[in-house]
């Protein structure tokens, strides 16, 4: 029998936020990013989307920035 995984209501915290920017400036792999901070893949994307964080090899975040250079232009 598996046990229930407990983070689907963990917030975010500085310290998360900071950490995943730290490793996606540094060009860790989602993946890493996924087991180091022990949150499902789709929680890690939509945070980084949400804070318009680059993850590398995954074009997150470059959605927004390619909107906003064409709304300022």
């Amino acid at each position: 029998m598996m046990a229930a995984r407990l983070y689907h209501n963990q917030r975010w915290s500085d310290d998360d936020d900071n950490l995943l920017r730290s490793m996606c400036e540094s060009g860790k792999s989602l993946t890493l990013i996924t087991a180091k901070l022990k949150r499902p893949m789709n929680a890690i994307r939509a945070r980084a989307e949400d804070l318009h964080i680059n993850i590398p090899g995954t074009g997150i975040a470059m959605r927004g920035k390619t909107i906003l250079n064409a709304r300022q232009e």
